[in-house]
């Protein structure tokens, strides 16, 4: 099938909407559009299957927050229960008083499963929204958030938040994505989906990326109140076994699955051959290797 046939397939207009600015208003916290809502209690296999990709960002935000012996830290979006995990391990002798907290239950109950499955102390998980912490202000020497943030309703309000449970010069460790465009684990894909839309029917991008320009970063920052902080890029490497993993484990749930299923299952197997060839400048020795741009941000409450 050629791309002009492709262009004339019909496509279903319940695609998801994603505002691709900041949320910089203090008086709306809920100015969002419903229909880029996912419910993330659906998401535990999406979560766990990407957890070994995105590890190497848990262990650079946890050297980041500079822990010490005693710390009392919050993680905010732990999902099935990282870093707050990794945490537990590396400071299993320290003392340390870790609390994760999300506002999906069954990420959440994963998330115990696994504390209780290595018998991991100091750590416990709590259902929250991130926009409404549920602690005293001050209550915390270390907070951690790691791909969190840009997805909030209310990205101002949740690090308006989490500097209100910062104590004094406590430090806050975030990680967010970096722009769409450098994305390309996902990018390859997605415009090969969007190229094959009309345009009226096109989506706007996910709004995974809604931080990714340091500037954006910045100025949320200085609208919650943070004078000190540092942001960083970091590159996040994917590794594949082959083409065949990585279509697989990008395309069965998570953001790319329904404008995929939005084609015929013909019309997909054209989408994905064309991905394919594309993918050639990312192989070496039969895998597949994607760098990813994240930002690091590291805070000081002054």
């Amino acid at each position: 099938m050629s791309r002009h046939l492709l262009l004339q397939i019909k496509i279903d207009k319940s695609l998801l909407k994603c505002d691709s600015r900041p949320m910089l208003e203090k008086d709306n916290p809920t100015q969002d559009n419903n229909n880029d809502k996912m419910d993330w209690n659906d998401m535990v296999e999406v979560f766990e299957q990407w957890l070994p990709y995105i590890q190497p960002v848990a262990e650079v935000l946890i050297d980041l927050a500079d822990i010490s012996e005693n710390d009392r830290i919050l993680d905010v979006a732990a999902g099935t229960g990282e870093p707050s995990l990794t945490l537990a391990r590396r400071y299993r002798n320290q003392n340390i008083d870790i609390i994760g907290v999300d506002s999906a239950s069954a990420l959440l109950k994963q998330a115990r499963r696994k504390a209780e499955a290595e018998q991991l102390s100091g750590l416990r998980f709590q259902e929250m929204q991130a926009e409404d912490l549920n602690f005293q202000p001050a209550s915390f020497d270390r907070v951690i958030s790691r791909f969190g943030l840009m997805l909030f309703d209310n990205p101002l309000r949740g690090l308006e938040e989490m500097r209100r449970v910062l104590r004094h010069q406590g430090k806050l460790a975030v990680a967010v994505w970096g722009e769409f465009h450098k994305l390309p684990t996902m990018t390859l894909i997605w415009d090969v989906l969007m190229k094959a839309m009309p345009p009226e029917k096109r989506p706007e991008k996910p709004r995974i990326s809604n931080l990714g320009r340091s500037d954006d970063l910045e100025a949320l920052f200085k609208a919650a109140g943070f004078e000190a902080y540092e942001i960083k890029s970091f590159d996040v490497p994917y590794h594949f076994d082959d083409f065949e993993s990585y279509w697989s484990i990008n395309t069965n749930g998570g953001l790319l699955e329904e404008p995929l299923n939005m084609f015929s299952p013909s019309e997909q197997e054209i989408l994905k051959k064309e991905v394919e060839i594309l993918s050639i400048p990312y192989q070496e020795n039969g895998h597949l290797i994607f760098q990813n741009e994240s930002l690091l941000v590291l805070a000081e409450k002054t």
